[in-house]
């Protein structure tokens, strides 16, 4: 533990610095033994250091599971009091409110004073005056008119006396209680929070969902509260109700993860498979850099980089309106050179009929913005269960990654994340390989499709090409007619157009084949030659 800034000032309440992987040990500290560890020149009345403290994220699952029995586990056999709460507060009773009797709402001061009032903790003056002390300070602090005040005062005392009435303080009067809070977070859930560690609570949030640490950061009231963030999110799941059989290193795989940081915790050296999760980014581009660019491994295109346990994979992502000087020949060449060994190549069909009605197996797993990833992981819908955890997680959150960016410009909300889910919900098993053997810092897998027909994408492949993108994937649409195609569901911003001087009608598409190995990259002559060419932009 450390107590470096500790003052006591005027006020018994003081805060202390908790160390994350002490949790455990510096939650079950004894009142007794946090003052003799400060010289013993303290009594209980005089003093209380609490510990008020944030974890969010998870780092393994089950390390993470056996952290969270353990510390609820540990606290629940100490002669601490303690309270556990993984569910939203419901509202005040009336006999709880009516405890507070009746207040003068026409002045600021008196009603404040009212509410402090109803505020105590049987037994205990000193958190008493402390709580009351910082109610008085949080309402005084608002700019809200009365009536707001009053609510939020009431509601903060109602739930502030419902969590002290919880705690058993039979026999544990000396103790330092503890309030463990598990799931979402709101403000009015962060205030009392706030308001129990003034108290003389030790107080503890936990969420494995970081999406929580935007409200953390922006409403820490005086900084008071230390947040731990852990490397990884995920949905919240029932709190663990018991220990899981988890792994132990041995001094031979521990050196070998020291010599892996070593060799491969830059961003030049990079361990076989060592990122199983990635963020695409999109490339502005010429037309040339195109072929410049197509072969290139990750790890050597521009913007590529390493965000802790991600990696950030810059894709091609365009379409190719026209052909160059009419040269059909020369066009279709220039598909032909393009095929890799993991390049999907596709040519467009006449429009089928969507399969709507399908759409709702998937309805129970989203509520028409956001996607209960864990849910729908775990349900029968999920036809990917032979693929690794860390791919399924994947394909789930790109369907909200890619319904999030907007790229898809279907405007019903609801409709937008059904299509999303459907295309990424029954991807391909010729595109699940490629996936399976796709390591983001090497060769780009690729997507080339050929439109050389009238009829414009349809809302599913408009989902599955924004879904490949995001997926990493390397997407080029081929449009010899120069007709609108993409663009009928695809935001602008998702892609480029690259405009020949020639369109081509009714043209026969060649039969591909693809490669069994990664070609040998041509002479074009260079990228300032290529730059004077006819025909490209």
């Amino acid at each position: 533990m450390n107590f470096e800034g500790f003052s006591t000032g005027n006020r018994a309440v003081q805060t202390i610095t908790a160390d994350v992987s002490e949790l455990i040990k510096d939650y079950s500290e004894s009142h007794a033994d946090r003052l003799r560890s400060r010289g013993g020149h303290f009594t209980a009345d005089e003093l209380i250091p609490v510990y008020y403290c944030a974890l969010a994220g998870y780092d393994n699952d089950d390390t993470y599971n056996n952290l969270l029995f353990s510390l609820r586990d540990t606290l629940a056999r100490s002669p601490k009091p303690l309270v556990f709460k993984d569910s939203e507060f419901s509202n005040p009773t009336p006999a709880e409110v009516a405890r507070f009797g009746n207040i003068d709402r026409g002045n600021k001061t008196a009603l404040i004073s009212g509410i402090c009032a109803g505020i105590s903790v049987n037994g205990d003056p000193v958190r008493t005056e402390a709580a009351r002390n910082a109610v008085k300070n949080i309402l005084e602090s608002s700019d809200e008119p009365l009536n707001k005040i009053y609510n939020t005062g009431i509601i903060l005392g109602c739930r502030f006396n419902r969590v002290y009435g919880a705690a058993d303080f039979k026999n544990k009067v000396k103790e330092i209680p503890v309030f463990i809070y598990y799931g979402k977070l709101r403000s009015a859930e962060l205030t009392l929070l706030y308001l129990l560690s003034c108290s003389g609570m030790d107080v503890i949030y936990i969420s494995p969902d970081k999406s929580c640490l935007q409200l953390l950061s922006d409403e820490n009231r005086n900084s008071r509260m230390q947040i731990f963030e852990l490397p990884n999110s995920k949905e919240i799941m029932p709190y663990p109700e018991k220990e899981v059989k988890a792994k132990v290193a041995t001094a031979a795989y521990s050196a070998e993860r020291e010599l892996d940081t070593l060799l491969y915790g830059g961003d030049t050296m990079f361990r076989d498979f060592q990122f199983s999760d990635m963020e695409s980014t999109t490339l502005k581009t010429t037309y040339d850099e195109i072929d410049i660019l197509w072969n290139q491994p990750a790890r050597f295109r521009p913007g590529f980089q390493v965000k802790g346990s991600r990696a950030v994979v810059p894709t091609l992502f365009a379409k190719i309106s026209g052909v160059a000087d009419g040269d059909i020949k020369a066009y279709w060449e220039g598909i032909e050179d393009k095929l890799t060994p993991d390049t999907l190549v596709t040519v467009k069909a006449p429009g089928y009929k969507e399969p709507t009605d399908y759409f709702r197996q998937y309805d129970p797993y989203h509520d028409g913005h956001r996607i209960f990833a864990d849910k729908l992981k775990s349900s029968n819908v999920n036809t990917y269960t032979f693929l690794s955890d860390e791919l399924q997680w994947l394909i789930i959150h790109k369907i909200q990654e890619a319904y999030d960016s907007g790229f898809f410009t279907v405007e019903n909300d609801r409709e937008r994340l059904q299509y999303l889910l459907y295309a990424g919900m029954n991807i391909d098993r010729k595109v699940l390989r490629i996936m399976q053997k796709y390591d983001f810092t090497k060769n780009i897998p690729k997507f080339v499709i050929i439109d050389a027909i009238e009829d414009t994408f349809n809302k599913v492949e408009c989902a599955q090409l924004i879904l490949f993108s995001m997926l990493g994937f390397d997407v080029v649409v081929y449009t010899p007619t120069g007709y609108r195609n993409i663009e009928t569901f695809i935001s602008s911003d998702a892609f480029e157009v690259h405009q020949m001087n020639d369109f081509k009608y009714n043209v026969r598409v060649p039969q591909f084949k693809i490669p069994d190995k990664m070609p040998q990259p041509k002479s074009k002559g260079g990228l300032f030659s290529n730059l004077f060419k006819k025909g490209r932009k």
